[in-house]
Formats: structure tokens, sequence, C-alpha cells
């Protein structure tokens, strides 16, 4: 069964939230307007359209960006096609979508969430198993070009894809996949997974205070489980301890696509 949004407005303005953005499932015949409303509700202006994010959650004036990635993001055993499209013309909440061809027929879409600083250039980074159920998580890299490189793992639930949110993040929906400083994420077991960023420690910039978050996977949530607090030696020692900050996200999780 199709699932549709809800409420005046898809793609409300970010300061609300991310998770206000609300996805669906949709089938290629139900894309734009109703068809029975096409003959007298489509009528409005492409340019104007394209200034605000009515009928994105269609894809249809998107581009795709960058390549495409075949795994089984829904579980059911056959490989769905992942890309991430753009439309330039629209204003950042909606600029970017995230498209999964389901094998079956269907498409499910959902909205990247912009950064909120300059620089954000979006890319389709990987498909991994990463909430421990079945099926593969895309996760899309917010500012693969940076020095600080954020991105956002979706889930596919029930028909919808999410981003996933971490508890106690200043962002929820952002993980540490790069800094120039040790930072990372990786799978941690089944279901789980642990971010890790640093700073330099206030005894001297000699030294790096490393906090490694651990969290398990509920819905389309990261719970937090516990912290784990270190002091390292610039250089690094921090590399040779900890995977998740040699600078390739979730190396260790299974399923990996790229």
């Amino acid at each position: 069964m199709d699932k549709r949004l809800g409420g005046a407005d898809p793609f409300p303005d970010p300061s609300t939230t991310v998770e206000a953005i609300e996805t669906r499932l949709h089938r290629p015949v139900i894309l734009g307007c109703l068809v029975a409303a096409a003959l007298v509700g489509c009528q409005s202006d492409p340019v104007e359209r394209a200034a605000t994010c009515e009928g994105a959650d269609s894809s249809a004036t998107y581009r795709t960006k960058g390549k495409a990635l075949a795994g089984d993001v829904d579980g059911q055993g056959a490989a769905d096609r992942v890309t991430l499209r753009v439309d330039a013309a629209r204003p950042a909440r909606c600029r970017h979508l995230l498209v999964v061809q389901i094998a079956g027929g269907a498409t499910a879409v959902a909205p990247v969430p912009p950064l909120p600083w300059p620089g954000g250039n979006p890319k389709l980074l990987l498909l991994a198993q990463i909430d421990g159920r079945s099926g593969l998580e895309p996760a899309i890299a917010l500012s693969p070009a940076n020095a600080y490189q954020p991105g956002v793992v979706f889930t596919l639930s029930e028909g919808r894809l999410r981003p996933m949110r971490r508890e106690r993040a200043a962002v929820p929906e952002f993980v540490h996949f790069y800094d120039e400083f040790p930072a990372g994420a990786d799978c941690a077991g089944q279901g789980a997974i642990v971010v890790t960023h640093s700073r330099i420690s206030d005894e001297g910039d000699s030294w790096w205070d490393v906090t490694r978050s651990f969290y398990r996977s509920v819905g389309a949530r990261f719970v937090h489980v516990r912290d784990e607090r270190f002091q390292v030696e610039v250089g690094d020692e921090a590399e040779r301890r900890w995977p998740e900050v040699q600078g390739d996200p979730f190396l260790s999780c299974a399923g990996r696509v790229r």
C-alpha cells in the first residue's frame, strides 16, 4: 500500500526539523498530480514550480548526480537501483533527492537534509548493512570535498525512506564521516555503530581528546548506548587504534557497495 505525505507542505522550512519532512513510497503511475486531476490541476508554470518544492517528491525535474549504485535496499533479495538526483533551481531543503527504484516496480524518494552552512555538495557514497535489519542503507556524504565531512544514513522501512537520527547529537541527522581531526563512523556489531570525533586537547596542541560514541539502531534512530573517551598524541595513533577514523566510513559493515 502506498504511503503518502500528510500536511500542507511536505518540504517545510529546515528550521523546524528535518524529521518533519516525511517521505513516501509511490508508483510511477501516480507521480505528480493524480490522473483524475491532471487536466485541471497541473497547470502551474515550470519555472514557478522550480522556485518551490512543489512536486519535488516525484523526481521528474531532477537529473541524476554521480553514479548509480545497485544493492538490496528493501531486503527482498533483488538488487534495487539507488541514485542521488539534483534540481539546482529548487530551494536547498528539496534540491537533492535520494531515489531508490525498487526491483518490484515501486520507487521511494526522500529529500537530502541540507547543510546549515555553505559548501554542501552531496554525493551518494555507499550502501551497507548498517541498522542490522535486512536490506542495505544508503549513505550520503554532504560535503565530500571539505575538511569536515558529515553524512546522512537513510533507512527504508514500511515503504518510506528516512534519515536516521542520532541521540545526543547537535544535528541528529548528521554522522561524522571524516574530519581533519580523528573522526568517522563504522559498524560495531549487529545493528550497532560507533561514531568518533575529536578535538585539540586543552592540555596542549600535541594531544587529541577523542570521544567514541556507541549506538544501537531502533527503527530510524541511533539510540545512544555509551561514550568512551581517550587522549592520544597527535599523529597516526588514532588511525592505528580505531578503523572508523581511517577516512572510509562504515568500512567493516556487511554488504558494502561503492
